[in-house]
């Protein structure tokens, strides 16, 4: 199966930046201020129960601990030198931070190591089950593999199309011919792709959103000169066509009897080889391999059902002729 290469990235939040993109939790900083450079890697949170019961080999680094009710009435019921050395075996794991809910007051021993290990602690009003869904899903979104391909994106009856091809095939002029038939251009040039679980979303580098490099004219505003409904931000890739000039020595796909798929982030998606000859138009190739798309998600094949009715005829004549 094809692959579809470009820069990828695992991008990484400092625990300052976390802050930062979470103000509706409200959280202070308890301790450990000089560590909030520490990296977090990971959309997964943990709650260190286990850990502070004695079984520190489940806590991973680089990732935000949430110390809740349950865990401070632990620590409250036992000795000083017990949460001492329970927690040390927490913040040796270099562990991101610690984010404690509900305005609770940790032992002092939380806030101690904290300092010496130059760890953050951090705290919410929120209840744990509140700041759980929120860090989650906020974290989902700004740590999600990232691959920057060099393509076009466009939402064209309300499929995420990505154009794929070497440089001059036509990509900008073919996606600008989509515009005007009505469609949204998400990212010319550049698509920057992040996969969250089995979905590929595709956007525009910042600097390049909403623009297109048509080469003779320049570069372009298509919000400006078409209008809002003619942009859209971001949109689930969820078909791939690879323009390539005709070649006499490739046997390109009649029937569409077999589908192909490429993969990207290792999702895979539904993909086309389209060659570009003079006379094809390619814009309205590209509305047609779309509409098919859509039958096919409504059951209807319709290659295979003419193969289907052709067989059958070849089956009929053939008992004709006896």
């Amino acid at each position: 199966m094809k692959v579809i290469t470009g820069q990828e990235t695992h991008p990484k939040l400092t625990v300052q930046q976390f802050l930062e993109a979470f103000p509706n939790l409200r959280m202070e900083v308890l301790a450990g201020r000089e560590g909030l450079s520490k990296l977090i890697s990971s959309p997964r949170i943990q709650k260190p129960g286990l850990a502070l019961a004695g079984v520190p080999e489940f806590v991973h680094a680089e990732r935000i601990q949430i110390l809740g009710s349950t865990e401070i009435s632990f620590l409250e019921r036992q000795t000083p030198d017990f949460r001492r050395t329970a927690l040390r075996h927490i913040y040796d794991q270099e562990v991101s931070c610690f984010l404690i809910t509900k305005n609770l007051t940790p032992p002092p021993e939380v806030l101690e190591l904290a300092e010496e290990t130059v760890t953050p602690v951090l705290r919410t009003p929120e209840p744990s089950s509140v700041t759980i869904q929120a860090v989650t899903d906020g974290l989902v979104e700004a740590l999600a593999p990232c691959l920057t391909v060099h393509g076009v994106l466009v939402d064209v009856f309300g499929v995420g199309l990505l154009i794929v091809g070497e440089g001059s095939i036509g990509k900008s002029e073919s996606a600008l011919d989509l515009v005007l038939r009505g469609h949204r251009l998400v990212s010319d040039d550049l698509v920057e792709i992040r996969r969250r679980s089995e979905t590929l979303t595709g956007s525009a580098p910042r600097l390049l959103k909403h623009h297109m490099e048509l080469r003779g004219l320049g570069i372009i505003d298509i919000k400006e000169l078409f209008g809002v409904v003619a942009t859209r931000d971001r949109k689930d890739v969820e078909l791939v066509v690879e323009l390539e000039h005709w070649r006499n020595d490739r046997q390109y796909d009649r029937l569409g009897l077999e589908e192909q798929h490429v993969r990207i982030l290792g999702v895979a998606v539904p993909y086309i080889l389209m060659p570009v000859a003079p006379g094809r138009v390619i814009s309205i190739l590209l509305e047609v391999a779309v509409r098919n798309l859509l039958l096919k998600r409504k059951g209807i094949y319709t290659a295979r059902t003419f193969a289907e009715r052709h067989q059958a005829a070849m089956k009929n004549g053939a008992s004709d002729d006896r």
